[in-house]
């Protein structure tokens, strides 16, 4: 199995089988970015349905970018573990999720004047976020 350490230095001293290597945090990036484009070709795909939640991400930040010729767009959300995660949405996607989030605000009876003074809502997670 392979162990990980983080080190005063800042560096993450990886061991597997006796080896060890220490990366900094652009090498474990490169290192993550790389470990996901060979696990997206693995024969077992991810799970369709998402799995139990045990780390919450919270108000993550995020990019949008938009393709007047195509009608795509480009979601970038920032992870504090696996860095920036992109999503290319065609256009039938981003009417969905407006649809999506439309219904969210009217459920939750949002509007501007909730955050006034930022959010105050109850903490919902058993974990540290990232």
């Amino acid at each position: 199995m392979l162990k990980s350490k983080l080190n005063p230095d800042g560096t993450v001293e990886l061991s597997l089988a006796g080896e060890s290597v220490s990366l900094t945090a652009r090498e474990m990036d490169e290192q993550i970015e790389r470990l996901a484009r060979v696990r997206s070709q693995m024969k077992e795909p991810v799970p369709d349905e998402p799995p139990t939640i045990e780390t919450v991400v919270f108000n993550p930040v995020y990019a949008i970018r938009t393709d007047n010729v195509t009608k795509g767009s480009l979601l970038r959300l920032r992870h504090g573990g696996f860095g920036w995660l992109n999503f290319e949405l065609p256009p039938e996607e981003a009417l969905n999720m407006k649809k999506t989030w439309s219904d969210i605000v009217y459920k939750l009876e949002l509007d501007e004047a909730l955050t006034e003074g930022g959010y105050s809502g109850p903490e919902r997670r058993m974990t540290k976020p990232h």
